[in-house]
């Protein structure tokens, strides 16, 4: 047993053991592996923070390119200049959240460069009283018709008129919710209880509106509309020139109605002339639908309003502008049955044949919500137009 090997085999358990469960001296690592992975590890700990780091940092530009945007002056926009004016108003209703500058107003910029467009519409005056426009008339800011005035809105129509855009100040009239409530005297009555009325039931939020027939009322809205003409208004816009139409409309009572030799036609009409006079060299126009220019409406003008002193008839052909029917030429469409496009091509040359037998009026402005109507007009030979986009 010479070359016997007496040594006793060795555990291979150990290394397996020890590689996996490496033990640790110190700072020291007993396994070389462990040692490298030890380092991967630490490798993939940094990179994972520095990571973190970096998108921390494109996050918090991102948020800082978005609160810049939305906070620039109105001077940083540079969208483009308006389309030359020739005589022909090529407008775009802007959105009231426009007025307050910011991205809202760079988009709408930027549409109105698209669409080469001349022209702005612009609520200066809601159905609700508000005033979008800041100024200084006494009576509107005892009342509280400025306190929601846009900041920037006289800034930034004033940008506009820079950039050669013509102004449209959309004003509503008698339809003043606010005004008729603070404005003693100028309201319409409860017919046999001197109360307040409403244009619908409490219930139903029914609204107090202004009685064409009061002197207060009509004072109160011609000194917004000459304001506005200060403000930089190119052409007024009258809305809601008229009486109520509501299902409460029965029990309205007019305080001065009795006493006029003036009819509800006539005392709109004077309304109109009025206004001309306060706008001076700026022209005035009246909005009405395609139905009420064409036939009249007894309940709202007891008669016609598309003879008046005013300029312009803002003639809207929008669906959402026919009740429930329409009457072109004698013929009677409802609402279901004609669309706008056939409406235009019906109802314009009828319309240019009332402006041939009118004095003062001397154009339509057809009120559209979409481009794609603009081929037919131009067809008609019409060139003004005022789109005013559907809401989303």
């Amino acid at each position: 047993m010479l070359f016997e090997n007496n040594s006793k085999p060795r555990k291979k358990s150990y290394y397996p053991f020890s590689k996996n469960y490496p033990t640790k001296s110190g700072n020291s690592y007993d396994i070389g592996e462990s040692r490298a992975r030890h380092k991967r590890e630490e490798r993939n700990k940094v990179i994972f923070y520095i990571s973190l780091i970096v998108l921390f940092v494109l996050v918090f530009i991102a948020s800082s390119v978005a609160i810049t945007l939305s906070r620039r002056s109105i001077t940083d926009v540079n969208a483009g200049k308006a389309s030359e004016y020739t005589g022909k108003l090529k407008a775009y209703h802007m959105p009231d959240e426009a007025l307050s500058g910011g991205i809202a107003y760079s988009l709408f910029k930027t549409e109105l460069s698209n669409a080469k467009a001349n022209a702005v519409m612009i609520d200066f005056k809601t159905a609700d009283g508000l005033l979008h426009f800041n100024c200084s008339y006494e009576t509107a800011v005892s009342i509280g018709a400025t306190a929601s005035a846009y900041e920037n809105a006289n800034e930034i129509i004033t940008a506009l008129k820079n950039d050669g855009y013509k102004i449209i100040a959309n004003i509503y009239c008698f339809e003043d919710s606010l005004a008729a409530s603070m404005l003693s005297g100028a309201e319409v009555t409860q017919a046999g209880t001197g109360a307040v009325w409403l244009d619908n039931t409490a219930q139903k939020d029914g609204n107090p509106r202004l009685n064409p027939y009061s002197q207060t009322a009509c004072d109160y809205l011609l000194n917004v509309i000459a304001k506005s003409v200060e403000c930089g208004a190119d052409v007024v816009l009258l809305s809601s020139v008229s009486f109520p139409d509501s299902p409460t409309a029965a029990d309205a009572y007019f305080e001065g109605e009795e006493g006029s030799v003036q009819s509800r036609n006539a005392v709109l009409h004077e309304f109109v002339s009025n206004a001309a006079a306060v706008c001076g060299n700026v022209p005035v126009a009246v909005y009405l639908s395609a139905d009420s220019a064409l036939n009249g409406n007894s309940t709202l003008y007891s008669g016609g309003m598309f003879d008046s002193d005013a300029l312009f008839n803002a003639v809207d052909f929008r669906s959402a502008a026919i009740k429930e029917s329409i009457t072109i030429g004698g013929e009677s469409f409802s609402k279901e049955d004609i669309n706008e496009n056939a409406c235009i091509s019906k109802a314009v040359p009828l319309l240019k044949e009332k402006l041939e037998e009118n004095y003062t009026t001397k154009d339509i402005i057809p009120v559209i919500d979409d481009e794609i109507y603009l081929p037919t007009l131009e067809n008609l030979q019409v060139e003004n137009y005022i789109i005013i986009k559907s809401d989303p």
